[in-house]
């Protein structure tokens, strides 16, 4: 309910902040709780500025600004999520506002046990669905000659760990 979401993140997000809700929730009564904190906005708010777009795209467009905010939470199941992280990995190592190890300012609402999962770096494991891995976006613009001369370990192929 929207009270365990705004309990969840009010340690992150600043009161009376500009919040964008990324969601398919028709109904937005159900973030009351967070609209009494906080400036909520949603897609539909924005409509009139892409018309003719056509309305399979919405999550795309969802997905594009939740992307860019300062913070982000999602569920850690959801590959709507999932695709968002990966979108701030990327902006963040363009940018270079991520730690060394990749990790970015995203967070879960649900499961709570999981809510720092993006926040420490974690080698990919299966099942891989549930979330992003810093190795997706660390360093992607670089070509390996331009890489730390720390992380280029000489092994051999036979010896490097490969995982499908």
């Amino acid at each position: 309910d929207g009270n365990e979401l705004y309990e969840a993140s009010k340690m992150e997000l600043i009161e009376g902040g500009t919040v964008f809700v990324a969601t398919d929730e028709k109904n937005k009564d159900f973030f009351k709780p967070l609209r009494e904190h906080y400036d909520l906005c949603f897609l539909d708010d924005f409509k009139h500025l892409f018309e003719g777009v056509n309305t399979n795209m919405y999550g795309m467009l969802d997905q594009l600004v939740a992307s860019r905010g300062r913070v982000f939470y999602g569920t850690y199941f959801s590959t709507f999520t999932g695709f968002i992280n990966r979108m701030r990995g990327y902006h963040a190592d363009r940018a270079k506002v991520h730690n060394q190890n990749g990790t970015i300012r995203s967070y879960y609402f649900l499961p709570f046990e999981k809510r720092y999962g993006m926040a420490s770096f974690m080698p990919p494991r299966p099942p891989f669905w549930t979330r992003e891995f810093p190795l997706a976006w660390r360093d992607i613009d670089k070509g390996i000659g331009e890489l730390p001369a720390a992380s280029l370990k000489k092994k051999k192929l036979s010896q490097t760990p490969v995982i499908f």
